[in-house]
């Protein structure tokens, strides 16, 4: 369970991405994104001095999203309706459990923000940001908060967890970061 909640931690930052509130867009300002985009990822833990960091491309479309972690090590996880997948031995393999997570990121991607609203609460922060609180478990079990920033656009996301860890992502669309 725990591995499957950290996967949910890499996986719900790609997720909002393409977030946007069509009920209220001031509280989810940016516009929904699809395409490549090129990912920085700093994760601070408890006890360490420095940030492990990681990067990669996210590629979204209407109904499935890949992470492709490039550095330090080359991985990939395919998120649909159905679940999470991990490229292993040639083939994406199904990882148990990881149903709601899939259907989370699909209600992100398609925008459902009814679904979005039932997880969390969306308060607008400054400096373009909006923090999104989880408000029912598992979520609120391992998140205190999710802020997104950006102005016309997710640029930034930093996921704060329940035990003190932080991990920040910086995202840019890979034809700007070429």
């Amino acid at each position: 369970m725990k591995r499957l909640i950290r996967l949910l931690s890499v996986m719900l930052v790609a997720a909002v991405l393409p977030l946007q509130a069509a009920a209220d867009n001031t509280l989810l300002p940016w516009q929904p994104v699809q395409g490549r985009f090129v990912f920085t990822q700093l994760k601070q833990l408890q006890g360490l001095p420095v940030p492990l960091r990681s990067s990669g491309t996210i590629e979204l479309t209407d109904n499935e999203m890949l992470w492709h972690t490039t550095t330090p090590v080359d991985s990939k996880l395919l998120i649909t309706a159905a679940g999470v997948s991990q490229w292993q031995q040639q083939q994406f393999v199904a990882v148990a459990g990881s149903e709601f997570v899939g259907q989370l990121m699909l209600a992100v991607l398609q925008q459902d923000i009814d679904f979005i609203t039932q997880q969390f609460g969306i308060q607008q922060a400054d400096n373009h940001c909006s923090l999104l609180r989880p408000v029912e478990a598992p979520l609120n079990q391992f998140f205190s908060q999710i802020e997104l920033c950006g102005e016309t656009q997710l640029s930034s996301l930093t996921l704060q967890e329940t035990n003190g860890n932080t991990t920040q992502i910086t995202l840019q669309p890979e034809a700007e970061a070429q």
